[in-house]
C-alpha cells in the first residue's frame, strides 16, 4: 500500500465525523463535475498547498455520506484529471490515485502532489490565475498570496530533472 493512503483515509475520517466539513487538504465529490474549469482550479489549489491535497470521489456532496464508486467511473475520473493537470496548468501537476474501501464503500482518492515550482496557474494566463485552498474552499489567490507562493517556489536542480525517453 502507498504511504499516503493511510494518512488520506484518516483525513477523510476526521472531515466526515462528527460534523462533516471539507478542509484545506481534502475536497470530496460524488462524481466528476462537467465543469473542467472548476476541476482545474482545484488541481491548482492543491498543487500550491503545502504537502498537496486530496480529491475524494464517492462521497455525496450534500450529505457527506459514502456512496462509493465503480471502477469504470474511477478510470474516467483519473484520466480526465491527469489530462487537465498536464494540459491546463503551468507547471504540469503530478497526480497519484488509489481506490480504497472505506466502511464497505469503494472510494477513489486522487493525490495532487505539491508543486516545487509555484505558483501553479492556468496555462497561458498570468500568475494572477492561480488558486489556493482557504477555509475548506478553493479560491483565487490574492496578489500577496501569489507573492508568497513565488517566495516558496523551488526550481529543480539538474540532477532532479527527469531523463527523456526520446533518446535512442
Amino acid at each position: 500500500m502507498k504511504k499516503w493512503i493511510g494518512a488520506a483515509a484518516k483525513i477523510l475520517e476526521t472531515c466526515l465525523d462528527p460534523v462533516p466539513h471539507e478542509c484545506n487538504e481534502l475536497d470530496w465529490k460524488q462524481s466528476l463535475s462537467p465543469k473542467k474549469d472548476r476541476l482545474t482550479q482545484h488541481l491548482s489549489a492543491f498543487a500550491n498547498h503545502p504537502n498537496g491535497g486530496i480529491l475524494v470521489f464517492g462521497v455525496d456532496d450534500q450529505t457527506a455520506t459514502l456512496k462509493g464508486i465503480q471502477q469504470p467511473e474511477a478510470a474516467a475520473i483519473v484520466g480526465q484529471l491527469a489530462n487537465l493537470g498536464r494540459n491546463a496548468l503551468e507547471p504540469p501537476v503530478t497526480l497519484d490515485h488509489a481506490i480504497v474501501d472505506i466502511a464497505g464503500s469503494p472510494v477513489l482518492f486522487v493525490l495532487v502532489k505539491e508543486s516545487r515550482i509555484k505558483p501553479v496557474h492556468l496555462r497561458g494566463k498570468s500568475f494572477d490565475h492561480c488558486y489556493i485552498r482557504s477555509g475548506g474552499t478553493t479560491r483565487q489567490a490574492s496578489r500577496q498570496e501569489v507573492g508568497s507562493l513565488l517566495l516558496n517556489s523551488r526550481n529543480p536542480k539538474w540532477e532532479e530533472l527527469r531523463a527523456t525517453l526520446l533518446l535512442d
